[in-house]
């Protein structure tokens, strides 16, 4: 099984940036929108994320179905 490192670093990656966004907005009263800048790039490289886990998930199935078409032409 290939590890799913690039996941998990951009899971933590986009944790992190929200967190500081968050952090931003409440502690920097200007009208700088930093935070919600942070917290913007945080959402999209967490969807980043979820997109990348799904396309493996994806060729992982295809892969179980084409192994399972296989056997049962085999057994005929």
């Amino acid at each position: 099984m290939k590890d799913r490192i690039i996941e998990k670093l951009l899971y933590k990656i986009a944790a992190l940036l929200v967190v500081c966004g968050v952090l931003a907005c409440f502690l920097n009263s200007s009208e700088s929108y930093f935070g919600l800048h942070l917290i913007l790039s945080g959402l999209i490289t967490g969807v980043i994320a979820i997109f990348l886990y799904m396309k493996y998930e994806n060729e992982l199935e295809q892969k179980r179905a084409a192994l399972k078409e296989k056997k049962s032409l085999k057994k005929r």
